[in-house]
């Protein structure tokens, strides 16, 4: 499969794809439902949270541990969001400059994953390597026996 991700490349990394929505996986940090995933690629989406909010989760997510296990982290759909007076600016594309400079692990924009009407059907669990170079992305999966 291949899309177009913005981010530091060119990049290469092998592991399980895993993830979802960012708020659910945030509220399970903790809890015996948590998914144990070591050099993982995950991935997360959300809809109508503010950008202030989406990076409270990723610290939560790094702080617990889970953001420096990964090989990268691919970003979804982040719809419904509408800034207010009180953000002051800080949009999504601010918020993720500043993940990719305190989490420790690549983070790419524009996996078409989430809430939007044009997504992907990802294998989650599935062994994938992705590969980042000119712009371009290519995520591979392993064939299931």
């Amino acid at each position: 499969m291949d899309c177009k991700l913005e981010g530091p490349g060119p990049f290469g990394a092998e592991g399980v794809l895993w993830g979802g929505n960012l708020a659910m996986l945030s509220h399970l940090v903790g809890t015996p439902h948590f998914p144990d995933v070591d050099g993982g690629i995950l991935f997360i989406e959300d809809t109508g949270e503010h950008p202030y909010r989406i990076e409270r989760m990723l610290y939560q997510l790094h702080f617990a541990g889970v953001l420096e296990r990964q090989r990268a982290v691919l970003l979804g759909d982040f719809s419904g969001i509408e800034l207010g007076a009180n953000d002051n600016g800080y949009d999504i594309a601010a918020m993720i400059e500043h993940a990719r400079t305190r989490f420790g692990v690549p983070v790419f924009r524009g996996l078409p994953f989430g809430h939007c009407h044009d997504k992907l059907t990802l294998p989650v669990g599935g062994q994938c390597r992705l590969t980042v170079r000119d712009g371009g992305a290519h995520l591979t999966f392993s064939h299931y026996k």
